[in-house]
């Protein structure tokens, strides 16, 4: 008798044991590996978001007769189409006819068609932009979803090839600024500002923080990043039409007077 209860209590302990295991694997630890997880957010990034074919076909009936007409006939060429060569040629003129038709996501499309030929930085890099400019103007959620998504991914395959390229890692940080992530909302800024650090006398990313510092309600600073401008771009009219705002907003009249002077002559 004595020998069945311990058994007894050798199952239940054994039982119990199992159950504590399996809680705690599943509620109280990640499973998953850190590589495994960078594995499924990589596949994340990939889901398109919407179908660019059908986003195609709807918008056609919405664009002007000669651009219809144009891109109707260009697709007939796209399927004959034999080299790369060929099909980029129209894939350019494509993404043309749907940016002048004010369809920039779609044109997006069409310029990523081209860097995947291309594979060159700068193709990747008007990829990115077009793709921008698409989130910037996207009225519903999805496609500025889908924009945004697209254009950070065309930026970084820039960078990847052309790592000195400031141009490329200005525009990744924007998009970050234009839609600054929940976890890390600083994350558009610290890159700018990094890129400074780095390249201290960069007219570029000097004018986007001093932009910022308007934004911002920081005149100050945007005072003396416009003036950072000037003195190593005198003649940069849009640097100088800036200082004057910037003067203005910082309570310095007489300065934004002398200054809207200068903006006027350059």
């Amino acid at each position: 008798m004595t020998t069945r209860i311990q058994v007894n209590k050798a199952q239940i302990f054994a039982v119990g044991l199992f159950i504590g295991l399996t809680v705690l694997l599943y509620f109280g630890c990640d499973t998953k590996s850190s590589e495994h997880r960078t594995i499924e957010k990589s596949r994340a990034q990939k889901f398109e978001l919407i179908n660019v074919n059908r986003l195609v076909s709807e918008s056609m009936d919405k664009i002007p007769g000669a651009n219809r007409n144009d891109i109707m006939q260009l697709n007939g060429q796209l399927k004959l189409a034999e080299t790369d060569s060929e099909k980029s040629e129209i894939y350019q003129k494509l993404a043309s006819l749907w940016y002048a038709s004010d369809k920039p996501l779609i044109s997006g499309h069409y310029a990523e068609q081209i860097a995947q030929i291309e594979n060159t930085d700068e193709s990747w890099r008007i990829a990115g932009t077009t793709y921008s400019i698409a989130f910037q103007r996207s009225k519903e959620d999805n496609e500025k979803k889908h924009a945004l998504m697209k254009s950070r991914a065309a930026f970084e395959t820039a960078i990847s090839m052309d790592a000195e390229n400031i141009e490329s890692q200005i525009n990744l940080a924007l998009t970050y600024v234009d839609a600054p992530l929940e976890d890390n909302p600083m994350k558009g800024i610290l890159m700018l500002l990094d890129l400074n650090k780095a390249h201290p006398e960069d007219v570029s990313v000097l004018m986007q923080l001093g932009r910022l510092s308007m934004k911002t309600g920081q005149f100050q600073k945007a005072v003396d990043r416009f003036k950072k401008v000037i003195e190593l771009r005198p003649s940069f009219a849009q640097a100088n039409c800036l200082l004057a705002d910037a003067y203005q907003a910082n309570g310095q009249s007489a300065l934004a007077l002398e200054q809207k002077k200068l903006c006027d002559t350059h």
